[in-house]
């Protein structure tokens, strides 16, 4: 059998395989797991610092496990090119070195559309409004509510990001000079913290938890820009896992009529700005 031949049997065999096998409910409390996909180095919403896994959806990963009687074993996922990607990673197939995907795959856009390319993937019920938020000194947050502050004072923002393109635009494009980029939230932290800027803006979740680090006092407030935008953050399991989305969805509204989601958001700094319910 000739090489060439052996490669395309092989890339055939690839090509032919299936998917990884969905985990409904029963099959998680039977085996006493459920697998949590996480994304890699996301502060405040899971990170890995001293070999511990922290953040937001760490937590909110092992309250799940537990409502369902079940033990949570995390899939850290590095984002990929793509939100489709990350859940063919996360939540369907798993990775091409053969780490299996979660049952659950928590920080997903609640959007209608990602359900509509993605016909392995069923959405479960969002648990958090995410916006953009600045981070100021309060003294001069009045005027940072308009974006006007920034015609004369500095203000950080990690490039190449919607809240870059908001800076370099609002009041026509006359924040440009004072608009410092960084790479990273944290770095926009540190040069608040240092005292290189005024303020930084960026993703409210990160904005508020660096903001409840930082060593000067520091208010947080949701500048207008017809270019801002609000989006919902949930879950996503395979699409035949039906009743394992049922229960999930169950455990959210649970933990959000508890308090439980309250508690964990503020436990990192982090306002919790539930999702609107459905009709």
């Amino acid at each position: 059998m000739g090489a060439t031949y052996r490669a395309l049997l092989l890339l055939a065999a690839v090509c032919a395989a299936p998917a990884a096998s969905s985990r409904p409910l029963h099959d998680v409390q039977s085996g006493g797991v459920l697998r949590v996909s996480v994304y890699r180095d996301y502060k405040p919403w899971s990170w890995e610092e001293d070999g511990k896994l922290k953040g937001v959806d760490v937590e909110i990963g092992a309250a799940l496990a537990k409502a369902l009687g079940v033990k949570a074993d995390y899939f850290l996922v590095r984002a990929d090119d793509s939100i489709n990607d990350d859940l063919r990673n996360g939540v369907w197939k798993g990775t091409v070195l053969g780490e299996q995907p979660g049952d659950v795959m928590l920080h997903v856009p609640n959007d209608p559309k990602i359900e509509a390319d993605n016909d392995r993937v069923k959405l479960t019920a969002p648990y958090q409004m995410e916006g953009l938020a600045l981070a100021v000194d309060p003294a001069k947050s009045d005027a940072a509510k308009d974006f006007a502050l920034f015609e004369r004072e500095k203000v950080a923002v990690d490039m190449q990001t919607l809240s870059d393109f908001i800076l370099l635009s609002e009041r026509d494009h006359r924040l440009i000079p004072n608009v410092v980029h960084v790479h990273g939230e944290a770095k926009a932290a540190e040069a608040f913290d240092e005292g290189k800027v005024v303020a930084f803006y960026g993703e409210a979740a990160m904005v508020e938890s660096l903001a409840h680090q930082a060593s000067r006092p520091v208010k947080i407030v949701y500048p207008y820009s017809r270019m801002a935008r609000t989006w919902s953050v949930g879950g996503a399991v395979k699409a035949d896992s039906i009743d394992l989305a049922d229960a999930i969805d169950k455990v959210v509204a649970d933990m959000a009529k508890s308090g439980e989601f309250k508690k964990i958001f503020a436990s990192y700094g982090v306002s919790w700005r539930p999702p609107p319910q459905e009709n």
